[in-house]
């Protein structure tokens, strides 16, 4: 792993996933973020982002790391087409996705209004 993935790994607020596990944390977490980070440079980038959301949020959001052995078979799963990608979850459904990099606000006002229950509103850019 790099640095960053492996200062994302340390955080409190992130689990790493495998495929087996992740229905019993969806089950665990109302609301989070599972982050695929994919095999582009950029992926580096996202997780810089996603650990500082985890900082930001603490012990409101929780990440979910997914273990890139089994990005593939799950991406689909959560409407992901391309990666890096954020999927913000609300009780075990994905409710807004971020793809690639974006500037930081999209990245946060996503996590609002996942926190507030706010019907999520179309992400510009979205899975593309």
């Amino acid at each position: 792993m790099s640095g960053v993935i492996d200062a994302l790994v340390s955080h409190p607020s992130c689990d790493v996933l495998r495929r087996s596990e992740l229905d019993d944390w969806l089950a665990r977490n109302r609301r989070g973020l599972l982050f695929f980070v994919g095999d582009r440079p950029e992926g580096l980038d996202v997780a810089v982002v996603v650990r500082e959301l985890a900082t930001s949020y603490q012990d409101r959001l929780r990440v979910g790391l997914i273990d890139q052995r089994d990005e593939a078979a799950v991406m689909t799963r959560f409407g992901v087409v391309v990666m890096p990608a954020v999927v913000y979850m609300r009780d075990g459904q994905p409710a807004e996705l971020v793809a690639r990099m974006r500037d930081w606000p999209v990245f946060s006002q996503a996590a609002d209004r996942l926190l507030e229950d706010a019907a999520p509103a179309p992400l510009a850019g979205g899975n593309a």
